[in-house]
């Protein structure tokens, strides 16, 4: 059984449910709500948004995707997350964001969600959550406590970190968000992350994993003198015959998805891996600072072309 929906359709109801749980999750995948179809026609293609990105999801069951439910209570066990009466499963594939995974939902007897786990097609936990709150007075565990919480469901569920996390207060909640920066061959990976979020009696309540696919490093790496002229060659071209001038604040080495911000014949293509890139933030004087605060350049760091960037106005 299939069922596919517009891109637009499917945002909604993820930013409904974001609000619902209360998380800054940056996985934008976790459903607390059931969606309602409109305007497709009788293949369940929504008409006006033909060619656009949809989300399609297949249902799951225990007897046809038994190592699904079994890697999905092992997660819940490890997470401490509540069992429901019964269980939901289904595979989605999202055109809009290029991925396919796993969801499994604990459902209790009155068929609300209590809980929801994803597997990305590895097998590896991608998000979890857990729809239920914390009651009465609780003592604050310490930030300490928190990471060692953190750690120990993620361990439990086969995911691994490294390094020191950054730990936050979270003033909405009381409890503590620890995070982890993924980092490939010594460089960071440019907004990948896996976070927890801890209760304020140490229990975890979610968890989530942004981890894009990379590209193979290029064999010959650009040094920063040849990124810095490949930099120059852009300045240049933005501030030809413009009384405007700019200034490089800063250069690093990180992973980082190719966009369409300086190529608009660009937009609307399927994001591709992210490749390994001299990261230049450049601090526009003149005209240009009216509306332009900083303007961050990609630079493959391989070949030395401009793969995107980012506009700070």
């Amino acid at each position: 059984m299939s069922r596919t929906r517009s891109t637009s359709a499917v945002k909604a109801v993820l930013a409904a449910a974001t609000v619902v749980v209360g998380l800054a999750m940056s996985t934008g995948q976790l459903t607390a709500a059931s969606f309602t179809d409109g305007g497709f026609d009788s293949k369940g293609t929504d008409t006006a948004r033909a060619g656009q990105p949809v989300v399609t999801d297949t249902v799951l069951s225990a007897d046809d995707s038994p190592e699904v439910f079994a890697r999905a209570d092992a997660a819940r066990d490890a997470l401490g997350f509540p069992v429901g009466s019964k269980k939901a499963g289904r595979h989605v594939k999202d055109g809009f964001q290029n991925s396919d995974y796993d969801e499994v939902a604990e459902v209790g007897s009155s068929g609300q969600p209590l809980a929801i786990t994803q597997f990305d097609g590895d097998g590896r936990l991608l998000a979890a959550v857990r729809f239920d709150a914390p009651s009465g007075p609780q003592v604050k565990v310490t930030s300490d406590a928190a990471a060692r919480a953190a750690q120990r469901g993620l361990a439990g569920t086969g995911l691994t970190v490294g390094g020191a996390p950054r730990i936050d207060a979270n003033t909405l909640t009381g409890g503590w968000d620890v995070h982890w920066d993924r980092v490939q061959d010594g460089f960071a990976v440019r907004g990948d992350e896996t976070r927890v979020h801890v209760w304020q009696d140490g229990r975890i309540e979610s968890v989530a994993r942004v981890e894009h696919k990379l590209a193979a490093a290029p064999s010959r790496r650009l040094g920063q003198v040849e990124a810095q002229e490949a930099v120059a060659l852009q300045v240049d071209a933005w501030s030809s015959g413009e009384d405007t001038s700019y200034a490089v604040q800063g250069m690093d080495v990180e992973w980082v998805g190719p966009n369409a911000m300086f190529e608009p014949s660009k937009v609307g293509a399927a994001p591709g891996p992210y490749r390994l890139a001299w990261v230049a933030n450049i601090k526009p004087s003149g005209p240009a600072s009216e509306y332009v605060r900083l303007i961050t350049l990609y630079v493959d760091a391989g070949n030395g072309a401009v793969i995107g960037g980012d506009i700070v106005e």
